[in-house]
């Protein structure tokens, strides 16, 4: 637990804002300070208080820069909420009739976005008559999106006439409270740690959703030159103003086998992400501890990656150059690298994460297509077409459906935890 804290408190010094433009203070701080690691460009270029692409707009669906899953259909958060109904009942929150037991239904989700997944998931436990006992827990760092995020969660539950009431505490945490549904929102992991499992607190199982949250986390890119590895730094251009990549002076650590060293040459370049195996490593603790389960959702491969850093504007991938001179304009994120979280995970004893699933094969495994029928059947033919489209971008492999990985992380008493069993994984799309 003590490296995620120092992931939770990674902010960086910020430095006097004088001029008001994000690269502006980027330029100062490396003139002041000499090369920043791109993690810290990273950092500022999402998540700068005022600045920072998260925190200012609105970034999310076809008015944004990229469309989720999420808000593509329905059905996809729908099939979401299902699956955190089957596995409460298979870790024993809910019983073989899917009533309640003595145990609080406990969701926390990373990176709710506009919370258009919370919303739905809501929609589908208030279906099954099962919004009572529900504690919904959210991490977002930015005040913007989570304003965003209780407009729309708020909205939803009102159509079940709960209204909770709003509540703020000293420890970061926003609540909304009623007697059926408690809602959090944690501007940092540490901060639900504290919150709900410090010494003397009782957490109930904890179901996680990460939904292209792991893609949006900073890598350290090393580039290998004159026989060693070098880390790329974020330098200025001779004129003063141009922000490029240097290298470090010296070499780093070196990461590679005998055996793949011989297969490297100069300029190769490799992706490393060690936040995201600290927050990878902390869910399992948690769910060791407390019990549950992670649904990891995103895209990627059980693999490393040379060089899939990249920047969206207008739903358009932004030329590499561009990067690092439009901060807070665009998105950035990495593709990631499953095989890292897995072995960060499978170092907590009693932690299974059986093999990551694509996306088309998940949803199939769940039921869309019976669902798509089912929507399909009321719907006029405008409807009709829209619900295939959807269905088709989700699930066919020329689309969404095999970039995107689903991976779950559980205890390993917990096995077979569906879909995530040996049969369901014969099917690939």
């Amino acid at each position: 637990m003590k490296l995620i804290k120092q992931f939770c408190s990674f902010v960086g010094k910020e430095i006097d804002i004088k001029q008001a433009s994000l690269i502006n203070i980027v330029r100062s701080e490396i003139a002041e300070k000499g090369a920043i690691s791109f993690p810290r460009f990273w950092h500022q270029a999402l998540l700068h208080e005022k600045f920072g692409y998260y925190m200012k707009q609105d970034v999310f669906n076809k008015d944004g820069d990229f469309v989720t899953s999420v808000e593509i259909s329905q059905m996809f958060n729908e099939l979401i909420g299902i699956w955190l109904l089957n596995t409460f009942q298979h870790i024993g929150v809910l019983d073989n009739n899917f009533r309640p037991t003595n145990q609080k239904m406990h969701i926390l989700e990373f990176g709710p976005g506009l919370g258009t997944l919370s919303s739905n998931v809501l929609r589908v436990f208030a279906q099954f008559n099962l919004l009572e006992n529900l504690q919904y827990s959210y991490v977002e760092y930015s005040d913007y999106m989570r304003k965003k995020q209780q407009e729309a969660v708020l909205k939803q539950l009102q159509k079940s006439n709960i209204y909770p009431k709003f509540e703020y505490n000293n420890q970061k945490v926003e609540k909304f409270e009623s007697d059926e549904v408690n809602l959090k929102w944690f501007k940092m992991y540490e901060h639900f740690l504290y919150e709900e499992t410090r010494e003397g607190q009782h957490c109930d199982p904890v179901l996680i959703l990460a939904h292209e949250f792991f893609d949006a986390l900073p890598v350290n890119v090393f580039e290998y030159s004159n026989g060693q590895w070098c880390e790329r730094l974020v330098g200025l251009d001779n004129d003063g103003k141009t922000l490029k990549f240097v290298l470090s002076d010296g070499p780093n650590q070196n990461y590679f086998s005998s055996e793949i060293k011989k297969l490297i040459k100069e300029g190769d370049t490799i992706e490393i992400s060690p936040q995201s195996g600290v927050i990878a490593n902390s869910l399992a603790e948690l769910i060791s501890k407390v019990g549950g389960a992670a649904l990891i959702i995103d895209y990627g491969e059980k693999r490393a990656f040379s060089d899939s850093v990249r920047a969206i504007q207008r739903h358009k991938l932004m030329d590499k150059k561009d990067i690092l001179n439009k901060p807070g304009d665009c998105d950035l994120s990495a593709y990631v690298n499953f095989m890292a979280l897995e072995q960060a995970a499978l170092k907590v004893d009693g932690i299974k994460v059986p093999e990551i699933m694509t996306q088309g094969n998940w949803l199939e495994q769940m039921g869309i297509q019976a669902r798509l029928q089912i929507l399909c059947k009321n719907a006029n033919k405008a409807t009709e077409k829209r619900l295939q489209s959807e269905y088709e971008r989700l699930v066919h492999s020329n689309q969404m459906g095999s970039n995107f990985k689903f991976m779950c992380i559980h205890r390993t008493k917990n096995n077979n935890l569906f879909p995530f069993i040996q049969d369901a994984q014969q099917i690939y799309y």
